[in-house]
């Protein structure tokens, strides 16, 4: 339902009021052409931007403000703050900084999805030599977990940030590298030891090898498979476990997760029909990982689900068959707005998640959908920064125009790729 709204004279206007100005990004100072006045200073400087009325949203205002509009006619403005607040200048210099600070984060959103790539290739390479030469193989997997795990240490977060990926990027081995993120993702938040991580890593990126084996005419196919496809498919964990068997110093932690990643707690998995502690924890994470990024990249792209459908799928179609604690922890940590979310902000706007922090999951890093500000330009902001702004609403597909899409760079299929960094003083 639209918020009510009517038209208000500037000389009306009072602190506590929420307006939309209706100017363009460059035509006015603050950050956002929908605001809440927080000052008479503010009042001045919309005064002072030429404009005799502005759009009231009265039931977002605070109802004091609408009473102190009746009675402005009376009132010295400046008289009624009590707080040194920005003059005209300096929110102009404010909007500039954000604006720094967006391009700071996009010059970081770029080097996140080069890292990714990288590390796609890598893996891409090493499942390849799986054929050829698989000691040198499991070596390189080794290696990658240990350049993915450098960050890892008792003074840094873990951030999880989406990489966009259109359908000529994505791959299986996309695959392995999110499940393999997002197996990391579960056992940091775990508290795993460097060791265990380490092993849930090479796991997590070996989980599939198994494809390897499995006809290219099954295995690339797009849309969905027929049973019989299915089946052949579903042989990837045997023939993957065979290959691991035949491979010296394969730890037999990983060599389980090869070939019980399928398994369910209630037996009704492949290809044992393994229950409950016959299932090792490290399979159960790499289990709940390989699930949520076969929802959000479902091969047939109509099967797809936005990733709190995922979550939430996670949590009600899976219950009694993965471990509901893992479960939990996972959608604890990975954000109630996990990257690739498109959400509402509560001023109206839209907004890509790119970047969740675990430690205020309710406070994301989006891009704001906002067409007076070119795509390449378009603003990048930390909600934890804003206490004016949060999410509303979460948007299906269906809900936003192709141009909102094309605008976010929002893609058929999503990458998942950690950050570290240094944790602030008060965590």
């Amino acid at each position: 339902m639209a918020a009510k709204k009517t038209l208000i004279s500037v000389d009306k206007l009072a602190v506590g009021m929420y307006v939309d100005i209706q100017l363009g990004w460059s035509q006015h100072p603050f950050l956002f052409r929908k605001l809440t006045i927080k000052s008479h200073y503010e009042i001045q400087t919309i005064k002072e931007l030429g404009l005799k009325e502005v759009v009231l949203f009265p039931d977002k205002s605070d109802p004091e403000s609408l009473k102190a509009s009746e009675a402005l006619d009376s009132i010295s403005e400046f008289e009624q703050d009590t707080e040194e607040a920005p003059s005209n200048d300096e929110l102009w210099q404010q909007k500039q900084e954000a604006l720094k600070k967006a391009d700071s984060f996009r010059i970081n959103r770029r080097k996140v999805a080069q890292q990714y790539r990288e590390k796609q290739k890598r893996v891409k390479n090493l499942t390849n030599d799986l054929k050829q030469s698989p000691a040198n193989a499991i070596q390189d997997a080794g290696e990658v977990i240990d350049d993915m795990l450098e960050g890892f240490t008792d003074d840094t977060d873990i951030l999880i940030n989406l990489v966009s990926l259109s359908s000529d990027d994505h791959s299986h081995h996309c695959h392995s590298l999110n499940v393999t993120v997002l197996s990391l993702t579960i056992g940091n938040a775990l508290d795993l030891p460097k060791d265990q991580l380490k092993l849930l890593g090479l796991s997590a990126i070996l989980h599939d090898i198994g494809k390897v084996a499995i006809p290219a005419a099954v295995l690339l196919k797009k849309g969905p498979k027929n049973s019989s496809e299915l089946k052949v498919l579903e042989t990837h964990t045997t023939l993957g476990a065979r290959i691991a068997e035949s491979i010296p110093d394969v730890e037999p932690e990983v060599l389980h997760v090869i070939k019980h990643h399928h398994e369910f707690l209630d037996g009704s998995g492949f290809p044992s029909q393994l229950q409950s502690n016959d299932i090792s924890r490290i399979c159960r994470i790499v289990a709940i990982a390989n699930i949520y990024d076969n929802l959000c990249n479902n091969p047939d792209p109509a099967e797809a689900v936005i990733p709190k459908v995922a979550m939430a799928t996670l949590f009600k179609k899976y219950q009694g068959k993965l471990d509901i604690d893992l479960v939990q922890h996972f959608i604890k940590t990975f954000g109630v707005y996990p990257p690739g979310t498109v959400v509402q902000l509560s001023d109206e706007s839209i907004a890509l998640v790119i970047s969740v922090d675990p430690s205020t999951i309710l406070n994301p890093k989006v891009l704001l959908y906002n067409p007076d500000i070119p795509p390449n330009q378009a603003l990048l902001i930390d909600l934890a920064d804003h206490d004016n702004l949060e999410v509303v609403d979460v948007l299906k597909p269906n809900e936003c125009p192709a141009r909102v899409y094309e605008y976010l760079g929002i893609q058929e299929n999503m990458g998942f790729y950690l950050e570290a960094i240094k944790k602030q003083p008060n965590n």
